[in-house]
């Protein structure tokens, strides 16, 4: 295409709006910028390519390329456990690049939410945490397999947890996916968000995700690699100790074990028990002992 379609197509003033740097009046300047980011490459013709790349990243509206069209993030909001009744379904179709905050504060509208007094104080209190929103978006939307046709990138709310799923197997066996060194399946993709300052390409995601999730009282996540096509990681809301599962609580031990192991530290049963709310008062009576934990 020519310059004045190419250019219409690429939303490339949000782009230097994510990399906190000024939008220059000149276009070859920006066409530089652009063909040094890979976005675009120009032909034997003399007129441009966008690479599928450069779409992702920053396209406008995915809808527009034919090739791309299924890589449109969807968002299902449930109304309580079961996909029997969607509440609302939104699709996101922009570039990767600038897409990944407006997604993560339209999922934090729309969870589960309650206002508590704190200190005399009104605060909001969600029902998960948006470090382990952030951190799973951005794994779905880097680690899918562009490869595999005919499926999006999907995240679906329910009542009792957020399930997020993309194309393609895990890259490091599920056990082992806090202690792994860094790997990605799209390494360029990971490198553009990386400067948008996405994701941190430290393999440090489930780190955070364990921790926040310890810290606020919440079960591990669970992930699932659904014959070797798909993955799904999937975050649950705080839920009382007793309906808690034995897989649940055996999980949530082991993810906060592997946290302290890879940061050199101890873990004590204490630990363990304040993470799954275990031995603390509660109506009068202690919860069960940490045997019964697993």
């Amino acid at each position: 295409m020519n310059e004045d379609e190419m250019v219409s197509l690429l939303d490339y003033s949000k782009y230097y709006d994510k990399l906190e740097m000024p939008i220059t009046r000149n276009r070859d300047k920006v066409l530089e910028d652009l063909q040094h980011e890979k976005f675009i490459i120009k032909n034997d013709a003399g007129t441009w390519d966008i690479t599928n790349m450069g779409a992702l990243m920053i396209a406008k509206d995915l809808k527009k390329f034919e090739y791309l069209h299924r890589r449109t993030v969807r968002v299902i909001w449930y109304k309580e456990n079961s996909r029997l009744d969607a509440i609302r379904e939104k699709e996101f179709c922009a570039g990767y690049a600038f897409l990944h905050e407006e997604i993560v504060q339209y999922i934090m509208t729309i969870i589960p939410q309650e206002e508590v007094i704190v200190d005399a104080t009104r605060k909001s209190v969600v029902s998960f945490h948006e470090i382990g929103i952030r951190e799973s978006l951005a794994n779905a939307m880097i680690h899918q397999d562009l490869q595999q046709r005919g499926t999006n990138p999907m995240v679906e709310v329910f009542k009792n947890r957020i399930e997020f799923s993309n194309a393609g197997a895990p890259l490091v066996a599920i056990e082992r996916i806090v202690d792994s060194v860094l790997v990605s399946k799209n390494e360029n993709i990971a490198g553009v968000m990386h400067k948008c300052g996405i994701c941190e390409e430290r393999g440090s995601g489930y780190d955070k995700i364990v921790e926040a999730t310890g810290k606020n009282e919440l079960l591990a996540p669970r992930i699932e690699n659904q014959n070797n096509q798909f993955t799904k990681v999937i975050l649950f809301v705080k839920v009382p100790f007793e309906l808690t599962t034995k897989e649940d609580r055996m999980r949530t031990c082991y993810m906060q074990a592997c946290l302290a192991y890879v940061n050199f530290e101890g873990i004590s049963n204490s630990d363990i028990r304040k993470n799954i709310w275990i031995g603390r008062k509660r109506e009068g009576k202690s919860i069960l002992t940490s045997y019964q934990c697993c």
